[in-house]
């Protein structure tokens, strides 16, 4: 069997039910969330951690956005707001600066 240098998780937290990872796609003043279940967390061995989805594509971004069950909304560089409006209202502010 070969070897795997793939750097692994040291560890799985489960994730708390209606936790989803979130990616917003806009057009115009439309926006679309697509949405996936994260049913856990992976813990590197540099402590950062990774959701768990069922779709592999959906987290291949090492940046990522969770809504979680109480409505926050927290992305990996570590920002978050107290609700998906919120969170869109900057996102969209975003879009718009960088065009």
């Amino acid at each position: 069997m070969p070897k795997n240098y793939r750097q692994g998780g040291v560890g799985m937290v489960e994730a708390a039910a209606g936790t989803y990872l979130v990616h917003a796609y806009f057009d115009d003043n439309q926006v679309d969330l697509v949405r996936s279940n994260v049913l856990g967390w992976q813990v590197a061995s540099d402590r950062t951690i990774t959701p768990l989805v069922v779709d592999p594509r959906a987290a291949d971004d090492e940046e990522w956005t969770v809504i979680h069950p109480d409505g926050r909304v927290e992305t990996s560089d570590g920002r978050s707001w107290d609700s998906q409006d919120a969170w869109l209202r900057e996102e969209k502010r975003a879009k718009r600066l960088a065009a």
